[in-house]
């Protein structure tokens, strides 16, 4: 219950940033404090103080370190968040430090683990 309580929420939040289906951004990319909806490609790293959404058509090939990621598309790099869930369509290939997980049923999670507060810490 809890995921889907925290997909609510984030739901409910305004999208603030989109990169929608089709695009293609090659370099690195600080995201406001809000919503950010990625539903093309990012190669690169992406770091930031607000919640990312990879929609299931979306793609990151680089590194995150931003507060809340909720990945229904692919990551191939390694994360560092407060929050992280994987949907059962999601895909992430890297190591993961994160205070809370959630991998639904039909997601692929490829990496290594650190959870806790010292892990975890964005910045």
């Amino acid at each position: 219950m809890l995921g889907r309580k925290k997909e609510t929420e984030l739901s409910s939040q305004e999208v603030r940033t989109i990169l929608g289906p089709g695009c293609l951004f090659e370099g690195n990319l600080t995201l406001p404090e809000g919503l950010t909806r990625i539903d093309g490609e990012v190669i690169g790293n992406i770091k930031g103080d607000g919640s990312l959404i990879i929609g299931e058509r979306g793609s990151v090939k680089g590194d995150l370190s931003i507060e809340n990621v909720v990945v229904y598309g692919k990551v191939h790099g390694n994360i560092k968040a407060r929050s992280l869930e994987i949907r059962a369509s999601g895909r992430v290939d890297g190591d993961v430090q994160v205070q809370e997980l959630i991998v639904e049923r039909g997601a692929i999670y490829n990496g290594k683990c650190s959870m806790g507060v010292e892990g975890s810490e964005v910045g």
